[in-house]
Formats: structure tokens, sequence, C-alpha cells
């Protein structure tokens, strides 16, 4: 189900590919061994950090592999021995891929393991018939808190080793080129990917920066880079390959791109850091999965985004814990669509639009309207058609939603007939600019009209 690059380009990549061949100019990125899947072993007999709701009923299936080889600093030239993991995510059918591949560089800043653009899409991946990977690049991911995988499960987990992050460039090439051109075991089960990219969240978009700079260039075996609430607008020369750079107000400053060859910016306005769909997954999905209960219907999870994709029209008590969940304006639309067209980009080779800036006052802090709300950037309907105040960097990671009231609500909006038709225009608009999909635009419309009860009218079709 995934678009085609031209028959000779395609045949001169997969030549390369299958033989394991480095394009132009490239170094080769040797092949881990590749050992798996890893079955029902250990203490608990599943993978840490696997889905808590069942993706056969998706079309899904799910695989936790480990990663050996002898890694590469870099920086230095010495080399170590290594044992990581990754767990695939993958169609069941090859009707089902798309042919495009994530390797999400799973964030450690909590020292543990969070695969936050994984989550922030996951919606987009499954229905798109992506495959994407958990990739446990570094070492603060392996070991050693209570929700690492060589504490929560020692038998499991035995085998991994990390040499330190000093050699998780290396590791993630080959993890890359595992998943590119396997050599043993398949970690794709034969489905075979046309397009690898790479996807990192704040700690890990800083890493994913570094690697764009440092190894991207000799290695060559990922297509293109969502950089996702960090890294950095500057390059000593360009990015090798395509960078789409996602910041929300927190990552706000004035600095301008230096180089626009292979790099896209879009900042988007109202969004946090970290946000409440991402919390709420964390607390109510992940977290009875991590203290050993059984994988939910996959109905599950669709029952969990009535609450979890709430922008703020229907008050929460969540909308005030800041860091644990708190800011609720939907980023994972705009990531969603960042993918989308990231994709499209390494397929085509035609970039996306760069988003509109953000305002910044001249002291070169972030400016605001007057619901508190980020000015300029890219708009998404919530922040032009607002229910809610995003404070979206008080708590830096984190943020918070103060919801209108019902009074205020009718003070901007005399009915919830007027609201839904600002809604739907501001989403159409969003959808013609390229910044929200259409199948996100129906939730989201389904979400505005579904705020009926805030007019105390009762929920009917709009």
């Amino acid at each position: 189900m995934g678009r085609k690059r031209a028959p000779v380009v395609v045949a001169m990549i997969t030549l390369l590919a299958l033989a394991g061949l480095p394009g132009p100019g490239r170094a080769a990125v040797p092949n881990p061994t590749v050992k798996g899947p890893i079955g029902a072993t250990g203490i608990h007999g599943y993978p840490l950090w696997d889905s808590w709701f069942s993706l056969a009923e998706l079309g899904y299936e799910e695989a936790e592999y480990f990663i050996s080889g002898i890694a590469r600093n870099l920086d230095t030239g010495a080399t170590a021995p290594y044992t990581t993991r990754i767990i695939v995510t993958r169609p069941s059918s090859p009707d089902r891929f798309s042919g495009t591949v994530l390797l999400d560089w799973v964030n450690v800043t909590a020292q543990f393991e969070n695969a936050v653009d994984s989550i922030t899409t996951h919606e987009f991946l499954l229905r798109e018939g992506w495959a994407f990977v958990h990739v446990s690049a570094q070492a603060a991911g392996i070991c050693c808190t209570p929700l690492t995988p060589k504490i929560w499960d020692p038998v499991r987990y035995r085998a991994l080793s990390h040499p330190g992050d000093d050699y998780s460039f290396d590791i993630f090439s080959q993890i890359a080129q595992a998943i590119r051109a396997p050599a043993g075991v398949d970690p794709m089960s034969g489905l075979g990917a046309e397009r690898v990219l790479a996807a990192g969240q704040s700690q890990s978009a800083s890493r994913l920066y570094g690697y764009v700079t440092e190894a991207q260039p000799a290695a060559g075996v990922i297509d293109g880079f969502l950089i996702h609430g960090g890294g950095s607008k500057t390059y000593d020369t360009p990015p090798a390959a395509p960078v789409l750079h996602l910041l929300s107000d927190a990552e706000a400053s004035p600095e301008i791109p230096n180089t626009s060859t292979n790099y896209r910016l879009w900042e988007i306005a109202g969004t946090a850091h970290s946000d409440f769909y991402i919390g709420y997954h964390q607390v109510v999905g992940q977290g009875p999965r991590f203290a050993g209960a059984p994988k939910r219907p996959a109905s599950a999870d669709a029952q969990m985004h009535v609450v979890a994709g709430n922008y703020g029209e229907q008050p929460h008590p969540l909308q005030l814990a800041c860091i644990l969940a708190g800011s609720a304006f939907p980023m994972r639309y705009a990531a969603a669509a960042a993918l989308h067209h990231l994709d499209a980009w390494v397929e085509t080779g035609v970039a996306p639009a760069n988003g509109p800036r953000f305002t910044f006052t001249a002291a070169g802090t972030l400016a605001r309207d007057t619901f508190g709300n980020a000015k300029g950037g890219v708009r998404l309907p919530p922040i032009d058609v607002p229910v809610a105040r995003y404070v979206s960097t008080l708590c830096g990671l984190g943020g918070i939603t103060i919801a209108f009231t019902n009074v205020e609500l009718r003070l901007l909006y005399r009915t919830h007939a007027v609201y839904y038709a600002k809604m739907v225009a501001a989403t159409n608009s969003a959808v013609s600019a390229g910044f929200l999909l259409p199948q996100d635009a129906t939730d989201l419309l389904k979400r505005a009209c579904a705020a009926k009860n805030r007019w105390l009218l009762a929920t009917t079709p709009c």
C-alpha cells in the first residue's frame, strides 16, 4: 500500500540493500547479529514496554530481538562489544505494509525508556501500515533502575550489555542496517523495508541531531529524520538526508535556521514539550502492563483516546497535573502530519513547506495572545478557535491546561453552532495547508461536535 519509487531507482536501491553495500561515498555499516524473536522467557514472559493492548486485532504483530555486534566510538575509533534489544511492531501481512519503517530512538531522560514518538503517533502508524521499532540505543535504557530491562527481568535480559553512549551512534546504524538489509535473522519477517526513517523526542532528538551531523554522512542507512522537541536549527554542513524539525512552545527561540537544504522547520503553537496524551497512555495504559497486567483488547486503546485525545474541550482533573499529563494541546496531529510529509519527501524528493515561525517579543521571548496562548507558528484549529489556555511551558517538561468555563465559552461563541462552524473552517484550512491529516481532522471535528455539553446541549450528530 506504500507509494513506489521509479523502477530504475528501486532497482539500484534494492541491489545495494540486498548486497549490504553502502551508497556512493559512504562507509559500509556492518550487519549485527540478530537473535530472536525472544519468546515467553524470563520472569515476566514478555518484553518490557511491549504494547499494552492487543495488536493482532488490528492486523499487527510485535516481536523482540536481541542485537549484538562490535560498535565503534565515532570520536576515538575505539571499539566495544554490545548486546541491546529492539521491539519490532509490524503488519502481519505484506498487504498491510506501507514499506516504511520508523526507528524510535527512545527517550531515557527519566532513566527508563519512553517511546514518545511511537506513542504520540501510534494511531497514524497503525492505520497507515507502517512498521515501527523501539530501539534501546542508550545505556540508561538498559540498566539500572527498577524500570529498566536488566532490573525488571534479569533472567530475560541477562545477555544485554551496553558499552556506553559514545557507541550509540554506531549501534543505531547497525540496527538500521539489520532492518533494511538483514543478514541472518530478519527482524522484519520478510516484509522488506523500502524506507527507513528515524524519530526521537527531547533528549532523543538531541541525540538524533548529533547522529545527523556526525554519523549519517558516512553511514547513510537512514533515509529521513523527525527531530522532535530538541536539537538545533544550525548545521555546519546541510543534513545529508531530509530532516523535519518539530518544535513546541517549550523550544521556542528566535534563532533562524542556517540552511534550507534537507531541512524543514515546524513550530506548533500551543504545544508543550510533553503532553496529556502521552502521560495518560503511560499511566493508564503502560503502567498496569509494567506491573504484570495481561494485554487488553485493542478496543481499550480506542476507548482511552476518548479521554487522552481531549484538547481542552472537556475539562479533566489531570489537565492540571503538570508533567504527568497537563497540556492537552494535540501535538499528535502535527507529529502524524510531519511523519506523513517526511515519508513523502523521502519517496519523491519533494520537500514539504516550512511552517510559519513563532512570533517573538522584542526581548526574544514567545509572544502570547489575550488568552495567554502562543502567537505565530503552525496554528492547528484549537489555537485559533480556543476553548482553553495552554500554559505550555509552566513546568519545563510539561504544562497545564486551563479550560474555559461554560460562561466564558458562551461569551466567545454564543452558541455551539457558532463554535463548530469556526472549527470546521479552521480545520479545513489546516488540512489544506498540510499540517493536519484528513483522518485526524475527522477525529478533531468529532470531538468539537461532542462539546455540545459545554453549552448544555444533548450530544447529537453535527
